[in-house]
């Protein structure tokens, strides 16, 4: 049974909106130059295999009418199967696109403009930056060179996902419970992670105790 959502309303203008917020690059370079090599030519999160979109159904049907770029995912294994089944909510559906080579940067999903990272709730249950998605900190060599990343992308996505999370707050829930992940292995490891604060939250240090 897929997962219900209490999430109503987004529009196709919403999602217009929404890449409007999302077209900063994220580093003063092309990234995938940097895992590319090693992964067949195509940069890590351009694989299906690594790494399968995840859109909202109104976004599918948002982009489908901008150009043949992409479809609707079909697993193929038994653990994509289940990965389909388990993770699909009414309101979102896993895609793929044509490939690296025929990519239209103006019609990339938010999963590729986000990717690779996610909100950061602190203990207040405060969104508060963004880090790294856990999942993905293997195959993301920007894991290890955090300091690339640019200002004006995490500006821009903190203020998306700050519009997101408000009007979806099953997500609000879902990244609360990954930034408690964080912490907790934090706790266990004493292994610091990196949270990357919007420019007007930077050198707050009131923030630091209950992140």
């Amino acid at each position: 049974m897929k997962k219900s959502s209490i999430f109503k309303g987004l529009t196709e203008d919403e999602i217009a909106y929404y890449y409007t917020l999302l077209n900063e690059e994220i580093t003063n370079f092309n990234c995938g130059t940097l895992c590319a090599p090693k992964n067949g030519g195509e940069p890590f999160c351009c694989k299906v295999e690594n790494a399968v979109p995840f859109l909202y159904k109104e976004e599918f049907s948002y982009l489908k009418k901008q150009s043949d770029l992409w479809s609707v995912w079909e697993p193929k294994t038994k653990h994509e199967i289940k990965l389909k089944k388990n993770s699909e909510t009414e309101d979102t559906i896993f895609c793929k696109c044509k490939g690296v080579s025929f990519c239209e940067r103006e019609n990339r999903s938010i999963s590729c403009r986000t990717f690779p990272l996610e909100p950061y709730i602190d203990r207040r249950d405060v969104f508060v930056g963004l880090v790294f998605m856990k999942e993905f900190s293997e195959g993301c060599p920007l894991t290890n060179r955090p300091k690339e990343i640019r200002q004006e992308f995490i500006d821009s996505h903190f203020v998306f996902w700050e519009k997101l999370i408000l009007r979806k707050s099953d997500e609000f829930e879902t990244y609360k419970k990954s930034s408690k992940s964080y912490r907790m292995s934090r706790e266990k490891t004493g292994k610091k992670f990196v949270i990357f604060y919007p420019s007007h939250l930077k050198d707050k240090s009131y923030i630091s105790k209950y992140v």
